[in-house]
């Protein structure tokens, strides 16, 4: 991960260069010439893209040590004694938010400080060049001072939540794995046994009487 902020902060340096040299050389009064143009868009091209591989990589990595960590946390043992940061699946989700807000503050922090200077560079396209030279001063330096706060408390709360997943990972891996325990089978009831048949017995007598006829009736007429 640090090789990726490197490649961020480097970038966004390279970025911030480009976009002042590229606005100092697009004013009326003092138009470069088409040569140092290209060559301030090239390091403008060439820097984004290093600046969007770094956070790339940021993100990549975080999120391959948040799954590891997720499968973890449901698949080894971890009691109260380790020293845990993340114990939980809620947990992991607020530090997952956490990432991604100091993620989100990264790049924003960057994206503020080009579009202030284009901003400045464009209201004050019809002013003389020397005060056009002051405005961007002024505001070079303090865009850069905002968007440079931002931009490091962003990637402090990414390095940290990324060094507090690997701390946590490095833990559990070294436990054993979580066992759940079988559901004891329940005692069945022992079968009831019967003595006497549910059968009825049918007895001499009433078979007699399911021989015999019926007698008609003295009161028919």
């Amino acid at each position: 991960m640090p090789r990726f902020i490197f490649l961020f902060a480097f970038g966004a340096l390279v970025v911030a260069g480009s976009q002042v040299a590229l606005t100092l050389g697009i004013h009326p009064e003092h138009l470069a010439s088409l040569r140092y143009i290209m060559q301030s868009g090239a390091g403008l091209i060439v820097g984004t893209a290093m600046a969007a591989t770094g956070l790339m990589g940021l993100a990549e990595g975080y999120q391959r040590t948040a799954s590891q960590l997720g499968s973890l946390l449901q698949s080894k043992t971890h009691g109260e004694a380790l020293p845990l940061v993340v114990r939980s699946d809620d947990q992991l989700q607020s530090q997952n938010r956490h990432f991604w807000q100091a993620y989100c503050s990264i790049g924003l922090s960057l994206a503020f400080f080009l579009a202030g200077l284009l901003s400045i560079s464009i209201l004050l396209s019809e002013s003389s060049f020397f005060l056009y030279m002051a405005g961007l001063s002024a505001g070079v330096g303090i865009l850069g001072i905002i968007g440079a706060i931002g931009g490091i408390q962003g990637l402090r709360s990414a390095r940290q939540c990324q060094k507090f997943a690997e701390i946590d990972s490095s833990l559990l891996t070294a436990q054993p794995d979580y066992i759940a325990e079988a559901p004891r089978p329940t005692a069945k009831a022992p079968a009831k046994i019967s003595w006497s048949s549910n059968r009825k017995r049918s007895s001499s007598h009433s078979r007699a009487l399911a021989k015999r006829p019926p007698v008609a009736s003295r009161y028919a007429p």
